[in-house]
């Protein structure tokens, strides 16, 4: 009698069926680890602390700005004695997705008390420490290449990805640097030094505010970089507008089909719906969340699709004379507390869902106020939008100063969600 393997053909099958027998036990494995981890405190200390096309302009939020990046420094300073390549650490991402925040001033106590508190879901960590000069070089302040956050980062297995941004005060050096492929060169050979240099994990780039007749360009820069960058075997994360249409609202030079292909992670910036220089509203309803998570995994691959989500309000002028001002959580609920105030909730709106609370006011020296912030349910909703359209994960804007209950929505949803293993599966059990 001929053996039921004796075949190569029955031989391939049975090696595929051991294989996804093997794939299917880590799977049961990775959730029951992921559930039982679900249920115990973080190891840190805790806090304290229509289609219609996106509205234009939508503007980053800046809670505070960031401090103008000085010229150029002459001198660097030494290299830090960790700079060595230590590659990505661990494994990534902790939970079923990955959980990126971005620090956009320095990593004081607030920031820092977020940061340790929830340093065990954590995956990338991403402050502002870098501007474009002129000539392709790179500006930054001295809360650049902070020692104590790039040693606590790694012994936290965060990967630290520093952002290089064009939030700079004068001209943008941005467009000069793009249209000519010298200075272009010289800037991506500029960025990769510096990642090296300074043992960093990748870098994160958000140029924002550009016409879209820099489109090829900026593509152009980002293929450089990649391959430059993939080559040392470090990241390159990008932050994007938010659009739910190729050419919306400021989105038009970034072409996320081309892009899309050689970067890590596409960090939409879906926040500001309603900005700081426009009238008062939500700033990131989840209907218009959706249409945009929608759009990007039609064109990119959504396993390298990152929603932003806020952790910051915007407070408003009810008169409409002057713009609003970016508050953190912390910031809103003092507010809320001094005034003795009822906090309203705007769940729905004719478009949709929103989620999102909002509160007046009146104060002696600056008359009606009204402001606007994401609820805890708001950000539940973006969750299940990233697990139903498989994304990446969330990029948080801002780390610090938020209200402690996102990380218990946070922890409750994606220590649950082991997608990871679940794609490993699919991509071994053979078609059926």
């Amino acid at each position: 009698m001929r053996s039921l393997f004796s075949s190569p053909r029955r031989l391939l099958f049975a090696a595929i069926y051991a294989s996804s027998l093997v794939v299917w036990a880590l799977l049961v494995l990775d959730t029951a680890s992921l559930a039982r981890r679900a249920t115990e405190p973080p190891v840190f200390p805790t806090a304290t602390v229509p289609v219609v096309t996106t509205p234009t302009p939508v503007a980053t939020p800046l809670l505070p700005t960031p401090t103008p990046i000085p010229v150029a420094q002459s001198g660097d300073p030494d290299p830090l004695d960790v700079a060595t390549d230590t590659g990505h650490g661990g494994f990534h991402p902790k939970t079923g997705r990955y959980i990126a925040a971005w620090l956009p001033d320095s990593f004081g106590s607030e920031n820092r008390d977020s940061f340790e508190a929830n340093a065990d879901i954590l995956d990338e960590i991403s402050p502002f420490w870098y501007a474009p000069g002129p000539r392709g070089n790179l500006r930054y302040g001295s809360e650049a290449r902070d020692r104590t956050l790039l040693e606590l980062a790694r012994s936290k297995n965060v990967l630290v990805v520093p952002t290089i941004h064009n939030v700079i005060t004068g001209d943008d050096p941005v467009p000069g640097i793009l249209r000519n492929p010298t200075t272009r060169s010289y800037h991506v050979q500029q960025i990769v030094d510096e990642v090296l240099t300074y043992g960093y994990d990748g870098i994160d780039v958000d140029y924002e505010f550009l016409d879209s007749s820099l489109r090829d360009e900026y593509s152009a820069f980002m293929f450089e970089l990649a391959d430059a960058l993939h080559a040392q075997g470090k990241l390159l994360t990008v932050a994007v507008h938010a659009k739910d249409c190729d050419y919306c609202g400021l989105g038009g030079f970034q072409d996320w089909e081309a892009i899309g292909q050689v970067v890590d992670r596409l960090r939409i910036m879906t926040y500001d719906y309603h900005w700081r220089g426009g009238g008062p509203g939500p700033v990131a309803p989840v209907y218009w969340v959706e249409r945009v998570a929608r759009y990007a995994q039609t064109v990119v691959d959504p396993a390298k699709v990152v929603i932003g989500v806020p952790f910051y309000g915007y407070n408003w002028p009810r008169d409409g004379n002057g713009n609003a001002r970016g508050q953190t959580w912390a910031m809103i609920n003092d507010i809320i507390q001094t005034y003795r105030l009822s906090v309203n909730l705007m769940e729905s709106n004719q478009n949709g869902l929103v989620q999102e609370n909002w509160i007046t006011y009146s104060s002696r020296q600056e008359g009606r106020r009204e402001v606007w912030f994401a609820t805890s349910s708001g950000l539940d909703a973006k969750l299940r939008l990233v697990q139903e359209f498989d994304l990446a994960g969330i990029a948080i804007w801002r780390l610090g100063g938020e209200d402690p209950r996102n990380w218990e929505v946070i922890r409750g949803r994606l220590l649950q969600d082991p997608f990871e293993s679940q794609r490993v599966l699919s991509r071994l059990l053979p078609e059926h």
